[in-house]
């Protein structure tokens, strides 16, 4: 067996580490880091000094105006400029140090971390916008009697997250604005005057247009039921010798309970109803039947109730209405 060479030895042997060179590159670096040093305290001064103008703007009397009162908005208002100002200083910060890539970056980076945040966040974030969305229409006030899809209550706050309601048994109830925003919303306090209706069983013969004429006057009658539009009583329904009789009226929700009235107008034409008819004559006059027919159809009366309702939808709407009278219908 030939004995290895030294050379040979030598040049198999693994290069031994230079840390004079990692020495000299740390330095390097160093004397770099020291060269830029002032522009880095530029470049954070003129971060800082966007962030402090962003909140000095966020505090302006203007952005509450822009906001028209609205706190959600005001908020918005108010990230949104400082965020936009803090990052106008950095991305100036940054090119005035010529790190140009790192902006780039920066950049990717936040794209994909607010990516990321808005999946983790979904549901917060959208109950937050439909939060700003409702409060920029507010399809409902403090106070107001409220049905959300088959939530029913008065509205006792808005947050971000969701709408607080105070149910009418007096437990709290909190509907995610997202789900306020998507649901159909029945605000009962947008008009005041609200109708209630109820039926009674009735006979079918030839005293039913008095009976009903009796129960109208009965129903105006009771304390809390409105005499403009006036109780309606019609029959909805007629079978073996029965009659089906509906009666409806009015109240004013701001001074009447709507149960209230409506309990007290079933007892008092429930009453009417068994009270005994007047006694006529076996074979009334055709004039006593057209004063019977007249009292029941009260000529007039839909038309009121009609204009009624109309004035009720104008009081009540605050949006911009986007149907035009003008356009062809089909």
């Amino acid at each position: 067996m030939t004995p290895a060479s030294p050379g040979a030895a030598a040049a198999s042997a693994p290069p031994a580490f230079d840390w004079n060179a990692v020495g000299a590159r740390l330095l390097a670096e160093f004397y770099r880091f020291l060269a830029g040093a002032p522009l880095l305290l530029v470049a954070l001064a003129l971060t800082a000094a966007a962030w402090w103008i962003g909140a000095w703007l966020a505090r302006r009397a203007v952005v509450a105006r822009i906001a028209g009162g609205n706190p959600f908005l005001n908020n918005l208002l108010a990230t949104t400029i400082r965020g936009g100002s803090a990052l106008l200083g950095l991305t100036v910060g940054l090119q005035l140090m010529n790190a140009t890539a790192v902006i780039g970056a920066v950049l990717g980076t936040a794209g994909v971390v607010g990516i990321a945040l808005g999946f983790a966040f979904k549901d917060i974030v959208e109950n937050y916008i439909a939060g700003v969305l409702l409060s920029l229409r507010q399809p409902f006030r403090p106070h107001d009697h409220v049905r959300i899809a088959d939530n029913e209550g008065l509205v006792a706050a808005m947050t971000a997250r969701a709408t607080v309601l105070t149910t009418l048994d007096g437990n709290q109830l909190r509907v995610p604005n997202a789900l306020v925003f998507k649901s159909v919303i029945l605000n009962f306090s947008q008009n005041p005057s609200r109708r209630f209706e109820f039926d009674l069983a009735a006979a079918d013969d030839d005293g039913l247009d008095a009976a009903q004429a009796r129960i109208r006057r009965s129903v105006e009658a009771v304390d809390g039921v409105l005499a403009d539009p006036d109780p309606e009583s019609f029959v909805v329904a007629s079978a073996d010798g029965k009659a089906s009789v509906r009666v409806r009226g009015w109240i004013d929700q701001r001074r009447s309970d709507i149960d209230q009235v409506r309990s007290a107008a079933l007892r008092a034409a429930t009453a009417a109803l068994r009270s005994p008819a007047p006694r006529e004559p076996i074979a009334p006059s055709a004039a006593a039947k057209a004063a019977d027919r007249a009292a029941q159809l009260r000529p007039g009366a839909p038309e009121r109730a009609r204009r009624h309702l109309l004035r009720a939808g104008e009081s009540g709407g605050h949006s911009h209405d986007l149907l035009d009278p003008a356009a062809p219908a089909e």
